[in-house]
């Protein structure tokens, strides 16, 4: 009898992630109406096995991509893989498993940071109690967990994306923690991977990272760079696999294995013809577009009038943007207390050196390509606000190592204020993004955002 229950609870964590992840996926069979958008992945995989890589024209509608007469959807093929138990449920291709996916993705994310805290616990029992804490409550509550809870198709990839971030971050602190080793190297390639296969903009990043954490350890392994060489191998075979799958689809969707999306094809520009001449003008990525990628993602302030009645900063976003998405929001408010953990571990790094330094620099240096990226994309839509969490992660575990071990940390009633202000400003977000529309926010917003608001809400 002692050996069952000792079993039972050594194996408890996996039976509980099986049992969340059935009754997840569970919600396919509750009868409700299902958008054909939402079937997308179910049609891409069913493409898949026999060998195409086009969509039902009719199932992804103005989001495909058309090309050669065929029709193509731009969004990564590892959340149609992810289906393929499911094929086995008769008229799996009309079940709408979105929501499902969505859940274990973000259940995946959630116990990942978590993981990644408790180890840090564990190998640190100089954690301030208060730190410790509120940064639980924080990754329950706020931020990446809660601001996104509109499950769509459009959801479910950022979730994935950001369920392969928070991997390749929990991997990056455990080097930290306890040196990096090839099962470390392994996760952060079949994060880097993964991510690839998903959404390109994290997955470059997280590529960038891995690449930056070879390249570091390559030069302070120089006179043995053999046997450095032969830790790595395994996870570069494994990344090189994931990505040489990635250049195949490209290649059989847009005819360039580099091609991750060709926007000349969008059928969205028949709705939208501005977006063909912006696009040509500027490209999808302009370092001119920061300015305002700043203003969108930290001070909203797009969202207010003039006193010309004109939105602020009308001009910039009509020339610049194809679209700014409701609704208004800023890091500085739903994430306080990533952001000044993180502030304090770049300072720690800049004051003290240490045998990890070089290669934690050149993991947040590859994590922030992603947060370039959407400050300098064409359209800015609230999800793409996942893109930033690994690095504003990474940097906050970093930083609570640092206060582990000694460094400066806030004192526990400013950690307590930055906790709930990340807490109380996620919920409302979430809550405003729930109860909005998607799309351009500037088409939304003619009578006061705040008057918006009051509608979509139902108390006007």
């Amino acid at each position: 009898m002692p050996f069952r229950r000792s079993t039972i609870r050594r194996f408890q964590p996996l039976l509980l992630a099986i049992f969340a992840v059935l009754a997840c996926y569970a919600l396919a069979l509750v009868p409700r109406e299902v958008h054909p958008l939402d079937l997308t992945f179910n049609s891409m995989l069913d493409h898949l096995l026999r060998g195409r890589f086009d969509v039902d024209p009719a199932i992804v509608g103005r989001e495909g991509f058309t090309v050669g007469g065929k029709v193509m959807a731009y969004w990564g093929i590892l959340p149609a893989l992810l289906r393929l138990p499911f094929t086995l449920f008769p008229g799996w291709r009309t079940l709408d498993f979105t929501i499902g996916a969505c859940l274990v993705a973000l259940i995946g994310m959630a116990a990942t940071k978590l993981w990644t805290l408790r180890l840090i616990r564990a190998e640190l029992p100089g954690l301030p109690t208060w730190l410790d804490k509120a940064m639980t409550v924080v990754l329950l509550l706020s931020g990446a967990q809660v601001c996104f809870l509109r499950l769509s198709l459009y959801q479910e990839v950022c979730f994935w994306a950001a369920l392969w971030g928070a991997l390749f971050v929990a991997a990056a602190i455990h080097a930290q923690l306890r040196g990096l080793g090839r099962g470390a190297l392994l996760v952060m390639a079949l994060a880097a991977g993964l991510a690839m296969l998903t959404r390109v903009s994290l997955g470059i990043g997280l590529v960038a990272a891995f690449g930056g954490v070879l390249l570091v350890e390559s030069l302070r392994h120089r006179s043995a760079l053999r046997g450095w060489l032969a830790t790595a191998m395994a996870p570069l075979l494994l990344l090189a696999l994931l990505g040489g799958l990635t250049a195949l689809v490209n290649l059989g969707r847009w005819g360039n294995p580099f091609t991750f999306a060709d926007y000349h094809h969008y059928n969205y520009n028949a709705w939208y013809p501005d977006r063909l001449v912006r696009m040509a003008e500027q490209g999808l990525f302009n370092l001119q577009r920061i300015p305002f990628g700043l203003v969108y993602y930290f001070a909203p302030l797009w969202v207010l009038r003039g006193a010309d009645g004109q939105l602020l900063l009308d001009a910039t976003r009509s020339k610049w943007i194809d679209a700014a998405e409701l609704p208004p929001s800023s890091f500085l408010l739903t994430d306080p207390l990533l952001l000044v953990l993180g502030g304090l571990a770049i300072a720690g790094w800049i004051r003290r050196g240490s045998a990890d330094r070089a290669r934690n620099i050149a993991i947040a240096l590859g994590l922030a390509i992603p947060a370039g990226l959407m400050l300098c994309a064409v359209s800015m839509n609230f999800r793409y606000r996942l893109d930033f969490y690994p690095l504003f992660e990474f940097l906050a575990f970093s930083g609570l190592i640092l206060a582990a071990r000694g460094g400066r940390a806030p004192g526990p009633r400013w950690t307590a204020v930055l906790a709930t202000l990340s807490v109380l400003a996620s919920l409302i977000v979430g809550a405003a993004y729930l109860v909005g529309r998607l799309g351009p926010g500037q088409l939304l917003i003619g009578d006061g955002v705040g008057a918006y608001y009051l509608q979509a809400f139902g108390l006007r």
